[in-house]
Formats: C-alpha cells, sequence, structure tokens
C-alpha cells in the first residue's frame, strides 16, 4: 500500500514512535532472572499507555503481546512465566502498536514494527559477533532503500553480511509490506532471488534479517508460533520500520537513544 495522506502519513510515525520508545524501556528491563511474561506485561502497560494497542496480541490468535525468542529461537517466541532468562541467554524481542482508526466504514490499523536482539548479562564472544553483525545487516538494507531499489537490493545487501561472516539465513521467513493491516505485500527476502519489484514514495515496509550461528534451516515448534534453528545453534533477528521516499528512507521506528551508522 503506498500512503499519500498526510493524517495517514502522521499516524504510523506515531505508531513506530510509541513501539521504538516502548522497545527502548524493554531493553532496560531485561536481565537474568527475569521472564519473559514479565517482559511481555511491562509491554503491554507500556504500549496502552500510549494510547495504542498491541498489535500481536489476537492477531491469528497469537495469545500476547510481544514475541520473545531465546537462544535457538528464531522468531515468534511466546512469552510464558516458565521461561526465565538466564546469564548468557540472548533473547529477540519483537513489539507492535496500533494505533486503530476507522476510515470510510472500515478498520484502518497504523502499525509499527520493530525488533532486537539483545544480550542477557554477559554473553560469550562468539554470540556478541553474530548479535552485532545481523544488527550491521539491517543498517546495510536500510542504505539502499529509496524510491527505485529493488527488493533484490534488499535482500542482497543483507545476504552479503551473512555470507561474508559464514551465518545461516532464514529463508521462509523476512520483512514484509505494512500497510492498513499488519503483513502486506511485498514479502521481503533476506538473500537474492531476481526480485526486480521496486520500491515506492510512501510505501511502509519493515526489514528483518534473521541470522543463525549454523544452517539455514528452521523448524516450526508444536505450539504453532515459536520457530527454531533445525541444528538448535542460536539465531539474531532485528528489524524496523521504514517509510520510503526519494531519497533516504525514513526509519519510523528509531529509538531514542539508537545511533545508526
Amino acid at each position: 500500500m503506498i500512503l499519500t495522506a498526510g493524517a495517514d502519513i502522521a499516524l504510523i510515525k506515531e505508531a513506530g514512535k510509541a513501539a521504538a520508545a516502548v522497545l527502548e524501556e524493554l531493553i532496560k528491563i531485561v536481565s537474568p532472572g527475569v521472564t519473559t511474561w514479565e517482559l511481555d506485561e511491562f509491554a503491554e502497560r507500556s504500549i496502552r499507555a500510549w494510547g495504542a494497542i498491541p498489535t500481536f496480541k489476537g492477531y491469528r490468535n497469537f495469545p500476547m503481546s510481544v514475541c520473545t525468542s531465546v537462544n535457538e529461537e528464531v522468531v515468534h517466541g511466546i512469552p510464558s512465566k516458565d521461561r526465565v532468562l538466564r546469564e548468557g541467554d540472548i533473547v529477540s524481542i519483537d513489539i507492535g502498536a496500533t494505533y486503530r482508526r476507522g476510515c470510510e466504514g472500515a478498520q484502518c490499523d497504523f502499525i509499527g514494527d520493530t525488533a532486537v536482539t539483545v544480550p542477557v548479562g554477559k554473553i560469550v564472544p562468539r554470540l556478541e559477533k553474530l548479535v552485532s553483525d545481523t544488527q550491521r545487516a539491517l543498517y546495510e538494507a536500510i542504505k539502499v532503500c529509496r524510491a527505485g531499489a529493488t527488493l533484490d537490493d534488499i535482500g542482497g545487501a543483507i545476504e552479503d553480511v551473512a555470507t561474508t561472516a559464514g551465518y545461516g539465513i532464514v529463508r521462509e521467513y523476512g520483512g514484509h509490506g505494512i500497510g492498513f493491516n499488519y503483513h502486506e505485500d511485498p514479502f521481503i527476502l533476506n538473500y537474492r532471488s531476481g526480485s526486480r519489484v521496486k520500491l515506492k514514495p510512501g510505501m511502509v515496509i519493515a526489514i528483518e534479517p534473521m541470522f543463525n550461528q549454523g544452517g539455514d534451516r528452521v523448524r516450526l515448534k508444536q505450539d504453532g508460533w515459536t520457530v527454531v534453528t533445525q541444528d538448535y545453534k542460536p539465531s539474531a533477528h532485528f528489524e524496523h520500520s521504514l517509510l520510503i521516499t526519494e531519497g533516504e528512507a525514513e526509519i519510523l521506528t528509531k529509538r531514542p537513544s539508537e545511533v545508526i551508522s
């Protein structure tokens, strides 16, 4: 979908700002002994304090407000009172904030969608590098995003970082368009596929590289949501929502203290 109305663009920017601010506060409370359930409770309270609603809660019957994926979990992990974060873990936190408005008799959602992977206490250097490289892949992909760039430009920027560092690339999941619905076309692969689909001004997209310390392959757990690496090696995941312009893309979910290089 292409956003052109000033009011629509303002709302989706506000949704991105809310998601970014809440995620920044969530990062601060990640520590050994904290449960992923506690992260979820904090996130829901904070999102609603912004006057927004948690995007994920109830989406295709997902039961919680954020996704928390620990170590070998790639994406869509379900927060639990039983999942206690431990020193040396890494945890991906994926969050969405929605402003919902009526528009011409229909429901229109304006969504900010973003994710980070953060250490729990002190982690080993190899995990530090996995996390750092995955974030760098996101930033490299953002640099190529402007009107006229192709989906393959995005996938190629991400793939180049993974290939150089020797990581597996998650191939079944990737980025996506965002419009009045949470997931819209185009689906954005994290590797080259030959796609010549071009970005246009006003498009809102989410880019989300996922790198595995082992191979590419992943599988879905019995809960129907949590995706894990097939070889049970750690995975990292980062995401930002972007508004495409004629020049540099506007990062809608940039966190207040985030420095992008």
